[in-house]
């Protein structure tokens, strides 16, 4: 079944992942006040999904592009991601960011890619992209990718929301209520 399949690959890809890594991105995202979010496509999607989880942690989270987020400025975090790492949009964003003084969390597929040049990335994920197949993944373009993010980031909550007592309860209140 591909279902088995994909857990199967999550299951590989997960092991290369230390506690460090998820232990590195929740202290950035603790140590800022403003954290802001970038990508495209549906690595775009599981950052906005981020996003909502950090919002309804009582966090200030935002997704870079929509048009009721703030300017950024000094001391804020902003979190990209890109499989290849050569997205024109996210690679700029990420360049921009550095310049204004933002810090930056980089998790991406390709160490050697433009966006790893622009800093170190704090997670790779060695998996396919649009770019290229991955023998690592019978997953077409960046689905294995798309998957883990969206692992790491409910670890990273599921993680946060352990440290504060009631946090389902208080998410809960959060929770978007005009649905």
């Amino acid at each position: 079944m591909q279902s088995q399949l994909i857990i199967d690959e999550l299951n590989r890809l997960v092991k290369t992942l230390t506690e460090q890594n998820i232990t590195n991105l929740i202290q950035k995202i603790q140590q800022h006040n403003r954290i802001f979010v970038y990508g495209t496509g549906r690595s775009g999607l599981m950052l906005k999904a981020l996003a909502m989880r950090l919002m309804q942690l009582g966090l200030n989270a935002f997704v870079v592009g929509e048009t009721t987020t703030p300017s950024t400025k000094q001391g804020d975090l902003l979190i990209v991601a890109s499989a290849s790492g050569e997205t024109n949009t996210v690679n700029m964003i990420a360049e921009s960011a550095l310049k204004q003084a933002i810090d930056l969390a980089i998790i991406c597929a390709s160490p050697n890619s433009t966006l790893a040049k622009i800093q170190t990335p704090d997670i790779i994920l060695q998996s396919g992209n649009k770019y290229s197949t991955s023998q690592i993944s019978q997953q077409p373009l960046g689905s294995l990718f798309e998957q883990m993010l969206l692992v790491i980031f409910d670890t990273v909550i599921l993680t946060m929301s352990n440290q504060q007592k009631d946090s389902n309860d208080d998410m809960a209140h959060r929770h978007a209520s005009l649905e």
